[in-house]
């Protein structure tokens, strides 16, 4: 009896001892050597499939920072440590994607405008057309088909994890 009761105590211990799933787990970011440490830990625990969402997010919220002005990749990293630290993984990873989403939103806006200045080029130049703008056409066509497909992964992600996405 005393033999079940000291197992039963070593099983709960180990179940009150277990580290949360990803999603659940706390971000550590307060400096970079707290946050490498983080990552290094996460790194120990989870495959690279299953963390690279989560590298996704903190590169895009890295990019993030240049359209607020950061011109360097210290202060990028550290207006990113800024926002992710407390939060789970998972809500870092919709922060990050939602960065994402909006990045490729504004590349779309600023190719299709590309496009529209070019196209409209063609229409008036007609078959004199230059070989550079009829490249340039094609270049952004592909361009903004990737943008697209990389837009339709964003949002089936960020659907995916329930996230709400502003219109």
């Amino acid at each position: 009896m005393t033999r079940h009761v000291f197992a039963l105590l070593c099983l709960v211990g180990l179940c009150s001892c277990a580290r949360p799933a990803l999603p659940d787990t706390p971000v550590r970011a307060g400096d970079e050597p707290e946050f490498a440490a983080f990552r290094a830990e996460l790194g120990s625990r989870f495959s690279p499939a299953e963390l690279s969402a989560f590298d996704t997010a903190i590169q895009e919220l890295q990019l993030a920072g240049m359209d607020q002005g950061l011109a360097s990749s210290a202060d990028r990293a550290a207006a990113m440590r800024r926002q992710v630290h407390g939060l789970t993984v998972r809500a870092a990873e919709i922060l990050g994607w939602q960065a994402r989403r909006t990045r490729i939103l504004g590349e779309i806006a600023q190719m299709s405008a590309t496009l529209e200045r070019d196209l409209q080029t063609r229409e008036r130049q007609g078959a004199g057309t230059s070989l550079t703008v009829t490249n340039r056409i094609q270049n952004v066509q592909d361009i903004l088909a990737r943008l697209r497909g990389d837009l339709a992964e964003a949002e089936q992600q960020l659907s995916a994890w329930g996230a709400m996405l502003p219109h």
